[in-house]
């Protein structure tokens, strides 16, 4: 017997079954990197296990469904070799992405495949409760389109989410309120699957992470620019959220005694005075006065930042990130204000990308791969 401790954790396991998850893990690594389903004997080469150990291992994987026999290839010597891969259709993910103006849900099987992809549009006066209602039917679409059991959820909202209960952080003001449901009591979700909450911000934060332009880099910033400011912080290749989540809500940095970035930004032509948040079709608008007082105030909230965190680059997401001249001087300010000027990008990244990775790396760590095996 071996005793296993950490955080929350104290329990026997038994030697034997511990010796096989590892070798089960090793397997399952060794076929997910394939480039085409394995045999036996490559999958012993690539992993450096006996061939008795690797026999084994597909056996016991193999019987539960985890793996399935797809064909067989003739030896160089006469032999025959049987071929596993791991069954796309043994379990699946879900990411669901709820926002001010749509929803979307997708649905992917254990090769990463999409096979269900519903989307809602979210009226202007939609309530809590009627983009609850949309979203479970949505999730029900999902199930119909592809059947197979749902092993991890992510869920996206546009609201800062409390790291420490999954509910949505409530603020003093938010550029999002329809967004402000409880995905655990309110969504249907399957039981039993891993189920991840965040708020859309750090689920793009991520996405740019894994699969971006940025997915070398251990440390960086995403800047969020639209009808809010936000920020999703990586350090050290981790996402960094703070205590209670609230980490990176630089929409609420001060401008001065009486009010916020944003409302500043807002004072000075993006936004009202009779609704908090920014209006991002204003900018086309703005002279060059204004612009250059948007960029200018918006460039020192997160040379701020920079200055503070030191990360090695800043992604700028959202719809002003995508106005070509806007994305350009917020870069020069950024630089120009900073003590180590990081290098600065327009992420192609987005709460659905990051979200939809994330639960395809936990569906695969619920089949038995360690998460650091399916970065």
């Amino acid at each position: 017997m071996t005793t296993s401790t950490g955080p929350g954790v104290d329990r026997t396991v038994p030697r034997a079954e511990l010796l096989a998850s590892i070798t089960d893990a090793s397997v399952l690594a060794a076929i997910r990197n394939a480039d085409e389903p394995a045999s036996r004997a490559e999958i012993a080469q690539a992993t450096g296990l006996s061939k008795p150990a690797v026999s084994t291992a597909v056996a016991r994987l193999a019987a539960r469904g985890v793996l399935q026999e797809v064909g067989i290839r003739q030896g160089r010597r006469g032999g025959v070799a049987t071929l596993f891969r791991i069954d796309p259709d043994h379990g699946r993910s879900l990411a669901i992405v709820i926002q001010n103006d749509q929803i979307a849900v997708v649905s992917r099987d254990l090769a990463a495949v999409v096979r269900a992809e519903h989307r809602a549009v979210v009226a202007p006066d939609s309530d809590p409760a009627r983009i609850v209602a949309q979203t479970n039917a949505l999730i029900a679409d999902a199930a119909r389109e592809h059947a197979a059991r749902v092993l991890a959820v992510t869920v996206s909202i546009a609201d800062p989410v409390d790291a420490r209960t999954d509910k949505p952080a409530v603020l003093e003001r938010s550029v999002f309120p329809a967004a402000l449901i409880d995905p655990r009591r309110d969504l249907q979700l399957p039981a039993g699957a891993d189920v991840v909450i965040d708020n859309d911000v750090n689920w793009a934060a991520l996405g740019e992470l894994r699969e971006g332009a940025l997915r070398e880099c251990a440390n960086f910033l995403y800047v969020y620019a639209g009808e809010g400011l936000g920020a999703g912080l990586v350090l050290d290749g981790r996402l960094f959220r703070g205590s209670s989540g609230l980490a990176g809500e630089i929409g609420y940095l001060r401008a001065d005694e009486t009010q916020d970035i944003t409302q500043h930004l807002a004072r000075l032509g993006l936004g009202t005075a009779e609704r908090y948040g920014l209006d991002p079709s204003r900018f086309p608008g703005l002279d060059d006065e204004s612009l250059t007082a948007v960029v200018d105030a918006l460039a020192r909230a997160v040379a701020n930042a920079v200055i503070i965190v030191n990360p090695e680059a800043v992604a700028l997401g959202g719809p002003l990130s995508r106005i070509p001249d806007f994305a350009e001087r917020l870069g020069d300010g950024i630089r120009s204000l900073s003590i180590d000027p990081p290098r600065v990008i327009v992420s192609a990244s987005t709460p659905l990308r990051g979200a939809a990775i994330e639960a395809h790396r936990l569906a695969l760590a619920q089949i038995g791969l360690p998460k650091e095996m399916t970065a």
